[in-house]
């Protein structure tokens, strides 16, 4: 079964094609940073969708105000640019928190480039939950996402590489 994000029954568009904006309770509900999924209770230390372990990735409600900022930003602003933005913003925190956010975005936002944005950020965290993400991504209906995405994977397969994998090989 292929992931077809135009199926995906989790997602959220309301706040970019509606009038009135979906709300995001970062102090309250937390993304998976795995599969993207939004809704999780902030005190929840697994994922009810996939099962993956957050206890070790903080919440984005218990960090600064402007980490929620640029979270909500990055969600729910009508003007793409400002998403891309916002998205670009918080990948340069260098914080497992913005996973779950960078995933999201990743698997539900409507515009191609803050989608690709999106996937490369998730590739420069180098975090292995990125990895389900990216994979989902290489379905992605635009070229531009899917180049992103395995330009992403190659960035955590780099950073994550076992040292002695190198052992052995003839120098270049």
């Amino acid at each position: 079964m292929s992931y077809d994000p135009d199926q995906n029954p989790y997602k959220v568009r309301r706040s970019l094609t509606n009038s009135k904006p979906f709300n995001f309770d970062l102090e309250a509900r937390r993304f998976c940073p795995q599969c993207g999924r939004y809704g999780l209770k902030i005190e929840h230390n697994f994922c009810k969708y996939c099962g993956v372990d957050l206890s070790e990735i903080e919440p984005i409600g218990k960090g600064d105000e402007i980490m929620k900022n640029l979270a909500i930003s990055a969600l729910s602003d009508p003007d793409p640019i400002v998403r891309k933005e916002a998205v670009d913003t918080l990948g340069n925190f260098k914080d497992k928190k913005v996973l779950g956010v960078l995933t999201y975005v990743l698997l539900n936002d409507p515009d191609e480039k803050v989608r690709k944005e999106a996937a490369d950020e998730l590739g420069d965290l180098h975090h292995p939950y990125s990895l389900h993400a990216l994979t989902l991504a290489l379905n992605d209906k635009s070229p531009i996402v899917r180049k992103e995405a395995i330009e992403g994977l190659k960035k955590i397969k780099e950073k994550n590489k076992p040292d002695d994998m190198d052992k052995g090989k003839a120098e270049e």
